[in-house]
C-alpha cells in the first residue's frame, strides 16, 4: 500500500516549483548522509499512455523521455516513442511527442525474426546530446519462468531534443553493441542537470549505467559500467567498462569484460529494471528497484508491484536495503526518481518519482508522477524490512 506523507499535494507543488530552478545548483555536502526511511505519496496522472519512462533533465530546463507501448503525449502508438515534458510544476506538466521512432515498429509489431520487438531502457542528457539505450524483448519467455527477457542493447543518441537518432535500427539490430543478456537494460545515473554540475564519484569524467541480467520483470541483480564523458557519443562498447570490485575511483577496480562484472546487488527475482539517481542534498545515491511478488509480469496479480528502496554512499556501493513498499492497485514499475524536483526539508529529501502502472488498466498505464520523501532520521525505530517472496 501507499503510504501517505505528511505534506499536501499543494505544498509539494509549491516547494518543488521554488526549487526547480536551483536543484542543479544544491551543494553537496562534504559527509554522504545515509537514507533510513522512505515515504510515497499521492499520486498526479497525466494524459499520456503507455510505459517505460525515464525522463533526464536537459539544459533547456524540460524533461525527456522514451515511452513504450503508447502514444505517450501524442496519438501514434508504437513500440518507442520520444517525448519532451515541461514545467516547473511537477503536478500540472505539459509534454509533446517528439518522435515516433517509425523504424523500431508500430505498439507491439515484432521486429525480428524470433518474434522480439524493440524496447528502450535508460535516456541521459549530456552536453546538447540526448543518449537511450534500447534493447529487444521477448514478452513471454518460457526459457525463464514466463518472465519478460531483453537482448542486444544499444546506445543511440540525438543532438535535436529527439527529432533524428543515429545508430539506425538496423545497425542496432544486426551489430548490436552489448550482445546477450548482461548488459542489456543499461540505464544511466542521473546526476542534475544536463550532467553540467556532475564532479562528485568522478562523474565530470565518465558516465555510469546500471543494468540488470536481461528481463524487464523480476530480474536478478545489477552490475555497474562506465565510459569517459568525452567518448559516449562514439557509440562503441569497447569504450565501456564494468565495476569488478575494489575502490571504483581506480582504474584498476574496472574491466572491459562485462561477464566479469561485480554485482553491485543481487536480489534473485526481485530486480526488475530500473536506474540510479543521486541526491545532492545528501551526497547519497537511490535505486528503486521493482518486482512483481507473483513471480513475473505476464501471471498472477500484476496489480500489485513492490518497489524496494536502496540508498548508497558511491554508485559501487556499498548498497542498502532501506524499505519495501507495496503498490496496489496501481501496479506501478520501472520507476524513476527524477533529478528535476529535489528539495531539502529539515533532514529530510522531498523528490518525485517518474512511472507508470498495470499495463491492463488504462487509469494507471500512463505517465505518473508519485511525491516521495527520502528520511535521515527515522520517525520511529522499525525492524528491518522484509522483502515478499518472488
Amino acid at each position: 500500500m501507499i503510504e501517505p506523507l505528511k505534506y499536501s499535494a499543494v505544498v509539494l507543488a509549491v516547494a518543488f516549483a521554488v526549487a526547480a530552478g536551483a536543484a542543479d545548483q544544491m551543494p553537496s555536502s562534504k559527509d554522504s548522509i545515509p537514507i533510513v526511511d522512505v515515504q510515497m505519496g499521492t499520486p498526479t496522472y497525466f494524459e499520456a499512455g503507455g510505459d517505460s519512462w525515464d525522463p533526464t533533465w536537459a539544459q533547456d530546463d524540460a524533461l525527456y523521455s522514451a515511452v513504450n507501448d503508447g502514444a505517450g503525449f501524442g496519438t501514434l502508438k508504437r513500440n518507442i516513442g520520444f517525448n519532451r515534458i515541461s514545467g516547473n510544476d511537477p503536478l500540472a506538466l505539459t509534454g509533446q511527442l517528439q518522435n515516433v521512432m517509425d523504424e523500431y515498429g508500430e505498439m507491439n509489431a515484432p521486429i525480428a525474426t524470433d518474434g522480439r520487438n524493440w524496447k528502450s531502457g535508460g535516456s541521459i542528457s549530456i552536453d546538447g546530446t540526448l543518449y537511450m539505450s534500447i534493447g529487444m524483448d521477448r514478452y513471454v519467455d518460457a526459457g525463464y519462468g514466463g518472465r519478460q527477457t531483453r537482448v542486444n542493447a544499444s546506445i543511440i543518441k540525438s543532438s535535436d531534443h529527439g527529432l533524428k537518432w543515429s545508430r539506425p535500427m538496423q545497425e542496432n539490430r544486426d551489430r548490436p553493441m552489448f550482445p546477450g543478456m548482461r548488459f542489456a537494460t543499461p540505464f544511466f545515473i542521473h546526476f542534475g542537470k544536463e550532467y553540467a554540475a556532475a564532479t562528485v564519484d568522478q562523474a565530470d569524467r565518465y558516465v555510469y549505467a546500471t543494468s540488470n541480467n536481461g528481463f524487464w520483470d523480476n530480474g536478478d541483480n545489477y552490475i555497474l559500467g562506465r565510459v569517459s564523458r568525452s567518448k559516449i557519443g562514439a557509440l562503441n562498447a569497447a569504450d565501456w567498462s564494468f565495476y569488478k570490485g575494489g575502490d571504483g575511483l581506480r582504474d584498476s577496480s574496472w574491466t572491459p569484460e562485462m561477464n566479469k562484472a561485480a554485482l553491485i546487488i543481487k536480489a534473485p527475482g526481485q530486480c526488475g529494471e530500473a536506474g540510479v539517481t543521486y541526491l545532492p542534498a545528501l551526497n547519497r545515491y537511490v535505486l528503486v528497484s521493482w518486482y512483481y511478488p507473483s513471480g513475473n509480469g505476464h501471471a498472477g496479480k500484476i496489480d500489485t508491484t513492490a518497489f524496494a528502496f536502496y540508498e548508497s554512499p558511491k554508485p559501487w556501493g556499498p548498497w542498502s536495503l532501506v524499505k519495501v513498499i507495496l503498490n496496489q492497485p496501481q501496479g506501478w514499475y520501472i520507476p524513476r526518481v527524477l533529478a528535476k524536483f529535489q528539495s531539502r526539508t529539515s533532514s529530510d529529501v522531498l523528490a518525485f518519482i517518474a512511472v507508470a502502472g498495470d499495463w491492463r488498466n488504462p487509469i494507471f498505464y500512463r505517465y505518473s508522477m508519485v511525491p516521495v520523501k527520502f528520511m535521515t532520521a527515522a520517525a520511529e525505530p522499525t525492524n528491518p524490512p522484509r522483502l515478499p517472496a518472488p
